[in-house]
């Protein structure tokens, strides 16, 4: 029965305790990927998997049904986040350590032992702005549409759009430069980018 979508929606709604183990199950994996590539840090990234099932656990009478039960999720894991950020900056201003939020230098392994299969992209995609890594991590690790990103990010498809554009812009230009991509100017100027 927790096969069928529509029952399985039913049973969490109703707080079932074999859907909400089979939540923990089928997403736990794929919102640690996601998590990762927030904070780019497995054990940061693993409390935010667990405090993001506690919330949805708690809260899903709220979920209605009408978005994938994954999407629900990663709204409520990147909020958890993004209200972690303010208190962390917040926090870091008052006693001006700075420290915070101090990207790595070297590219960590993603979670279960899992890498890219060129650390260069890995590289890359870990340099990018949050915002813009998040949506390379949205569109193409987990598949989902413009729309669909849109509906979880709370922002328009255009909005979308844009970021995935600057973002693929931006890895284009890091991975032409790493690769000693001569010419680089030459290629942005006839628009072969």
């Amino acid at each position: 029965m927790l096969d069928d979508d529509k029952a399985f929606r039913r049973l969490l709604r109703e707080r079932d305790p074999a859907a909400l183990a089979r939540m923990a199950e089928l997403y736990g994996d794929r919102l640690l990927k996601g998590a990762f590539f927030l904070c780019r840090n497995e054990y940061e990234a693993q409390d935010l998997v667990q405090e993001t099932l506690f919330q949805a656990i708690r809260g899903i009478s709220s979920f209605r049904g009408e978005s994938q039960v994954y999407g629900w999720l990663y709204r409520i894991l990147r909020n958890i986040y993004l209200n972690q950020r303010r208190r962390d900056w917040r926090w870091s201003a008052l006693v001006r350590k700075g420290s915070l939020g101090v990207p790595r230098d070297d590219p960590p392994a993603f979670p279960d032992g899992e890498r890219s299969a060129d650390p260069g992209i890995e590289t890359a995609v870990g340099a990018l702005p949050p915002k813009q890594r998040e949506i390379i991590h949205l569109r193409y690790g987990e598949g989902f549409t413009i729309r669909e990103i849109g509906e979880v990010l709370g922002v328009s498809p255009g909005t979308v759009k844009s970021r995935l554009f600057h973002a693929t812009l931006k890895l284009k230009r890091r991975l032409l430069q790493e690769s000693g991509g001569g010419g680089l100017r030459d290629k942005e100027k006839s628009h072969e980018l």
